[in-house]
């Protein structure tokens, strides 16, 4: 079978990654047939890739435009660019009626996400729309999903998570061309860090149903944009949880704790931990909480740890799955549809962090609406 020719738009510090994986052969049934701009400090590590003959173009609109002309051939593009160019360039994807697999996220505000969503509902239905949400292949994540939504341990309580470990010095700012503006990136930590885990809070957990967030703008850094995070949420079930994070924390942490009826899961250090309180209790916690006159037990429950293998290929393995999925051999892992609800959350945090209210995230297509143009109207102020 011939393979599928992908273009990369966008050899930054991630695209050039993606582009390298295609171009040495390490995605099955795929291979790199173009790039777009590669940045000037990536030019030696992209040596081979020139020096090969693969066409590089000075902009998306000219790879577009020679694909347009039929001096491209191509199956699919991978769109790595700043986020306020990833709607039209996946649009433009799907007008060209190519598969389209975009990084995260999928663009600054939903309705970006929900317009190149539509768009390929409207030209190529029969195309995929991945999102690189490469942190779904992690092991003790999709663990963790698999015990909750299996119910063995009741619903969910309350869920914590503290991300500390995205530390970064000044000059990560200041040198960057695009990054820590609102008018060039977007946002700050929520949009540049944290889409993953947004997207792995909900893709674990559920959707929210509403968010209360508190966003320092330049706590930590000489930045107009977000560098502290602290939200708090709620569950439509009752449940409620609170997301920590932060690019100014020393030592930092990644810790993952959810509260469910009978158990609870700790994920931190790559290790998932689950504490279960019938063994000790003798009986369910509720019917325990409800009868015992043990006014002062101290309950620690017992607690086991769940090997977990380590995650080194995430990136390759999400490349493979998008390969996969466009001949029908897998599921995407995660398509438009997923990639969009992580910027409902960081959307809903930007809005209620500058009205300090708590916003409830949309549930149809008309709160959606009225969702998206709340937000743009304040990011417009930014």
């Amino acid at each position: 079978m011939e393979s599928m020719k992908i273009a990369v738009i966008g050899a930054g510090n991630m695209g050039s990654q993606y582009a390298l994986m295609l171009f040495n052969n390490q995605v099955e049934g795929a291979e790199l047939a173009a790039i777009t701009r590669i940045g000037k400090n990536l030019q030696e590590k992209m040596k081979p890739v020139v020096e090969s003959g693969i066409p590089v173009y000075h902009s998306a609109e000219d790879l577009y435009a020679a694909v347009e002309s039929g001096a491209l051939n191509l199956d699919a593009v991978i769109v790595a660019t700043p986020h306020y160019a990833h709607e039209e360039q996946i649009v433009q994807g799907f007008r060209n009626r190519l598969h389209v697999l975009s990084d995260k996220p999928l663009g600054v505000c939903s309705r970006q996400a929900r317009n190149a969503i539509d768009a390929r509902n409207h030209f190529a239905p029969e195309k995929k729309f991945g999102t690189i949400l490469n942190q779904r292949t992690i092991p003790v994540y999709k663990q963790m999903k698999e015990i909750i939504g299996s119910g063995k341990y009741g619903k969910m309580k309350r869920v914590l998570w503290v991300i500390t470990d995205w530390y970064r010095p000044e000059k990560y700012y200041s040198t960057s061309s695009w990054h820590a503006t609102w008018k060039t990136d977007g946002g700050g930590v929520l949009l540049n860090q944290c889409p993953h885990n947004l997207d792995l809070l909900q893709w674990i957990c559920g959707m929210p149903s509403a968010v209360q967030g508190f966003c320092q703008e330049g706590r930590y850094h000489n930045i107009e944009v977000e560098d502290d995070v602290t939200a708090f949420m709620e569950w439509a079930d009752g449940a409620t949880g609170t997301f920590i994070t932060s690019t100014g924390e020393l030592p930092g942490i990644n810790r993952l704790e959810i509260s469910l009826d009978e158990a609870m899961l700790v994920c931190e250090d790559g290790e998932l931990r689950i504490c279960e309180f019938a063994p000790e209790l003798g009986m369910p916690e509720a019917e325990y909480r409800s009868t015992s006159s043990d006014f002062f037990r101290n309950i620690k429950g017992e607690w086991s740890t769940l090997q977990t293998e380590a995650e080194a290929e995430q990136h390759r393995k999400t490349l493979q799955n998008f390969v996969d999925a466009c001949s029908d051999k897998a599921e995407l892992l995660a398509d438009g549809e997923e990639g969009i609800k992580s910027l409902y959350l960081s959307n809903a945090m930007y809005m209620s962090s500058w009205t300090g209210k708590k916003i409830t995230l949309p549930q149809n297509r008309s709160e959606e609406e009225l969702f998206e143009s709340r937000f743009e109207e304040l990011l417009s102020k930014k």
